[in-house]
C-alpha cells in the first residue's frame, strides 16, 4: 500500500471549474444624439407619477452606460447588474404605458436606442427606436454580468455562489428566449441576424443550456473542495451530464444559431472542446475511484487508463483527445494544471498497479466493459425562474386643445407602434 498521497489534485478542482466570462453588451450614442425621455416624453408626461419615473429612468440608463463602460480585465459585474435590475423595472413601465394608452403615446423627441453586442469577437451596433429593444437589451445585461459574478465568484473559490449565480443567468436566458424575444420579433418582422448576437432566439437558448453546464461545474468543485472522500459515482454521472450538456449548447448554435456562432471568438469553441473531453476523462476517472474503492481493482485500473488517453493531445482537429496548446492557444493559461492533472494520474496509475500485482491480482480488462461505462450523465440543474415585476402604466396625458396625431393601434407592436410615432415627428 503507498504512502503516497494519492487523493485528487487541486488542479482539478481548478479545471473542473473553468468557465468563460463573456463581455457585456455596451450602450452606444449615435453622435449628436442623446436618450432622454423626459425630453421624448414631454408633453404627455407632465404628471408627477410620469415626471418621476422618466426622471428615474434616464438616471438609471446612465449609470447603466457608464457601469457598462469599464474595460479591461476589472469588470464590475457586481455594478453592471445593480444597474440593470434597478433600470429594468422603470424602461418596463414607459412600455407597458405605451401599450396601454397608444392614443396618448406621443414623442416630442425621437428615440433611437444603440447597444453593440459583448459576445461577438468584432462587435456590431443595431439601433432602433422600439422601447422593447431597449428591455430586451437590458434583460440581457442582466444575464450575462449575472454569469460574470459567477465566474468571477469561481476564481474566488466560491463555487456554491458561483452555481447559484450561473443557474440565475440559466433563467434570464430562458425567459428571454421563451418569453421576450418571441414577442417582438414576430411582431416585428425582425431579420434575428441583424440583431446582436446575444438577443436570439438560438443564441439565448444556447446560453441557457451552457450557464446550466457551467452551474453543474460549479457543483462538482464544491464537492472536490469538501474535506474526505468524495462520492465518486456522483461525480461521475455529473461529468458526463456537463459534457453532454456542452456538447448540447455547441450543437444548438451549430443549428439554430449558425450566423450567430460565427461572429464569436473562435478560442471560446476551442474552450468548449476541452471542456468535452476534460468531463468525458474525469467521469473515467471518480469511475476509476469508486471501482477501486468497492474492491473492483482491475476494472478501476482500466477504466483510469481510459482517463488518461482522453487527456492526450489530439492529432487532428477532428481526432479525439485534447486540442493542441500551442504559445498562442487559449488553453496555454490551464496548461500548468493540465500537466499536474496528468502527472496525478501516472502516479496514481504506477501505485495502483503495483498494489494489484503484489495483493490483489484482479485480472485488468484492456479495455473498459461496454456494460460498466455509464450510459447517461446526471442533468441536475435547472434555471432560476426570472419574470418581470408587475408595474402601474404611468398617465400619459394629452391636452384638449392638443392636434389630432397619428394614432396607433392597441393591436399594433412596439415597433409599429415606433414607426408612426417617427412618422408624426417628421411631419410636425
Amino acid at each position: 500500500m503507498s504512502d503516497i498521497d494519492l487523493s485528487h489534485p487541486n488542479a482539478m478542482i481548478r479545471l473542473s471549474s473553468t468557465a468563460l466570462r463573456f463581455r457585456c453588451p455596451s450602450i452606444e450614442s449615435t453622435k449628436g444624439f442623446t436618450i432622454s425621455f423626459v425630453k421624448s416624453f414631454k408633453t404627455v408626461g407632465t404628471h408627477p407619477t410620469t415626471k418621476s419615473v422618466l426622471e428615474q429612468a434616464d438616471s438609471s440608463r446612465s449609470y447603466l452606460k457608464t457601469s457598462l463602460a469599464t474595460k479591461g480585465s476589472n469588470i464590475p459585474h457586481k455594478k453592471i447588474v445593480g444597474a440593470a435590475q434597478k433600470y429594468v423595472p422603470f424602461i418596463n413601465q414607459i412600455l407597458f404605458a405605451c401599450k396601454m394608452q397608444p392614443e396618448n403615446a406621443r414623442l416630442d423627441v425621437r428615440l433611437l436606442f444603440e447597444w453593440e453586442s459583448g459576445i461577438e469577437k468584432a462587435p456590431r451596433s443595431f439601433k432602433s427606436e422600439a422601447i422593447m429593444y431597449e428591455l430586451i437589451m437590458a434583460i440581457a445585461t442582466d444575464g450575462l454580468g449575472t454569469a460574470g459574478i459567477a465566474c468571477d465568484e469561481s476564481i474566488n473559490g466560491d463555487f456554491a455562489s458561483a452555481s447559484r449565480n450561473f443557474k440565475k443567468a440559466a433563467g434570464i436566458m430562458d425567459f428571454l428566449a421563451t418569453d421576450q424575444l418571441p414577442q417582438w420579433i414576430s411582431k416585428a418582422d425582425l431579420d434575428e441576424n441583424t440583431l446582436p448576437s446575444e438577443i436570439t432566439l438560438g443564441t439565448t437558448e444556447a446560453l441557457k443550456i451552457l450557464f446550466l453546464a457551467n452551474a453543474q461545474q460549479m457543483a462538482v468543485a464544491t464537492t472536490l473542495v469538501k474535506p474526505g472522500v468524495p462520492k465518486y459515482s456522483l461525480l461521475a454521472k455529473l461529468s458526463l451530464g456537463i459534457k453532454e450538456q456542452l456538447e448540447m449548447f455547441v450543437q444548438t448554435m451549430r443549428s439554430r444559431a449558425a450566423t450567430q456562432k460565427s461572429r464569436m471568438d473562435p478560442d471560446f469553441f476551442t474552450l468548449m472542446t476541452f471542456q468535452i473531453e476534460l468531463n468525458n476523462s474525469l467521469c473515467d476517472y471518480f469511475l476509476a475511484r469508486n471501482h477501486w474503492d468497492s474492491g473492483q481493482y482491475g476494472l478501476a485500473i482500466s477504466f483510469l487508463c481510459s482517463s488518461k488517453a482522453m487527456l492526450r493531445t489530439r492529432d487532428s482537429p477532428l481526432g479525439k483527445g485534447l486540442p493542441e496548446i500551442s504559445s498562442k492557444s487559449p488553453l496555454k493559461a490551464i496548461e500548468a494544471d493540465l500537466n499536474e492533472l496528468k502527472s496525478h494520474m501516472n502516479i496514481l496509475l504506477t501505485s495502483w498497479e503495483k498494489d494489484n500485482s503484489k495483493i490483489y491480482f484482479d485480472k485488468v480488462p484492456l479495455s473498459v466493459p461496454a456494460d460498466k461505462k455509464l450510459s447517461a450523465g446526471l442533468q441536475m440543474m435547472k434555471p432560476e425562474e426570472y419574470k418581470l415585476d408587475d408595474v402601474e402604466p404611468i398617465p400619459l396625458i394629452v391636452a384638449a386643445d392638443e392636434g389630432g396625431p397619428v394614432i396607433p393601434s392597441t393591436e399594433e407592436s412596439d415597433h409599429e407602434m415606433a414607426l408612426r410615432l417617427q412618422e408624426q415627428l417628421n411631419t410636425n
